[in-house]
């Protein structure tokens, strides 16, 4: 009588050399983790950086697949042994370059550069690198299919134009020259929070600055300045310590990229005060078309201490059609459509607390993050 095995040989060996060798590989995209155990190839004195990947079948990579593990980011350029149920296996290469568009459109494409071809030319018994194209390699998906003839990038030291792009078996083949050397384009953007219109003589504030660049978030070093010393004072953490009656504005400078921002203009201790209350609307003081924000009401009685109050709230804006808004008690959340005549106009909430008649306005800037 025959015995049913309830594995077969070639996966007990496949799950012991996992349960030993195994490693956590990330797919870069998806950021979807998977176990797979790796052998490498060629490890002599070869510039490129090829490895054996060996993965479960349900990991979710296919050929093509960018993956990260360590320090670097592989490109899988196959994918092998199907004829078992078991594993997979991809022959991976270091990606040593990176696909930023100079334009801003696309940023951050991990990819593999050939070697230059045709790059050569002697004149005057001179050699030197005039010309040359390259092919670069990476995965197919939503962000690199945005990448079009004629676009350029800057990597290696050159700027390349891109010729040719085609796609096959799950890689995007970009085929470029070398074109005039030309700067990308970055659009630089801090937004500040932690403001509000108006504070008192002896209040404290906290500023923030979050740094874009080309709509991503990053970091950067961040100086603060008042624009009166006199009035309320700044340190290098954005604290704030407001010491007079009058008007200030602060400003946020970015070291790195020779690039600030200034705060509207906020009021200290001259608020006009109805019957002893002061009304605030609280939040930022700029809001992305097609994004949602939460803005606050806040009541103040003449003592300083907020009290509970009961709102309306009013909108104004020159395409009110395309503001939606959602009130929920003292809270009024804002969403401005994704329609390009809103950039740069402004949306100004008026909160009125019922029972004391005190009205309080906040006016808020419609931005694209792009």
């Amino acid at each position: 009588m025959g015995v049913n095995l309830m594995y077969s040989p070639l996966e007990t060996i496949f799950e012991s050399t996992m349960e030993r060798e195994g490693r956590a590989v990330t797919a870069y995209t998806s950021g979807n983790q998977f176990q797979a155990f790796m052998r490498r190839n060629d490890d002599g004195n070869n510039y490129e950086d090829r490895i054996t990947l060996f993965y479960p079948v349900n990991a979710p990579v296919i050929q093509g697949s960018l993956v990260s593990y360590g320090n670097k980011i592989y490109i899988l350029i196959n994918k092998e042994t199907e004829e078992n149920h078991c594993y997979y296996k991809s022959s991976a290469l270091a990606c040593n370059g990176m696909i930023s568009l100079n334009d801003g459109t696309v940023i951050g494409v991990p990819c593999y550069g050939s070697s230059m071809k045709d790059g050569l030319a002697e004149q005057n018994n001179i050699i030197s690198v005039i010309d040359g194209n390259m092919e670069f390699i990476t995965e197919s998906n939503s962000l690199s299919r945005q990448i079009e003839i004629g676009d350029t990038f800057n990597e290696y030291g050159r700027t390349w134009k891109i010729d040719n792009i085609y796609y096959k078996d799950g890689i995007l083949h970009l085929v470029a020259g070398v074109a005039t050397n030309e700067m990308p384009y970055q659009k630089i953007q801090i937004s500040i929070d932690g403001i509000n219109p108006s504070y008192e003589v002896g209040d404290m504030a906290k500023l923030e600055a979050t740094l874009y660049v080309n709509g991503v978030l990053t970091v950067g070093t961040v100086r603060w300045k008042s624009s009166d010393n006199s009035i309320a004072t700044i340190d290098g953490d954005g604290n704030v310590s407001f010491i007079a009656n009058g008007h200030v504005t602060f400003t946020a400078y970015w070291a790195d990229k020779n690039a600030s921002q200034n705060t509207e203009e906020i009021t200290v201790g001259e608020t006009v005060l109805t019957m002893g209350y002061k009304v605030v609307v609280s939040g930022r003081d700029d809001l992305t078309i097609g994004c949602d924000r939460t803005y606050t009401a806040h009541l103040y009685g003449s003592n300083g201490m907020e009290i509970e109050g009961t709102w309306n709230f009013e909108i104004s804006c020159k395409y009110p059609k395309l503001i939606k808004t959602t009130i929920t008690g003292s809270e009024i959340k804002i969403n401005a459509e994704d329609d390009d005549k809103l950039l740069g106009k402004k949306v100004a909430i008026t909160a009125i607390e019922t029972m004391t008649g005190t009205v309080g306005t906040k006016d808020i800037k419609l931005v694209d993050l792009w």
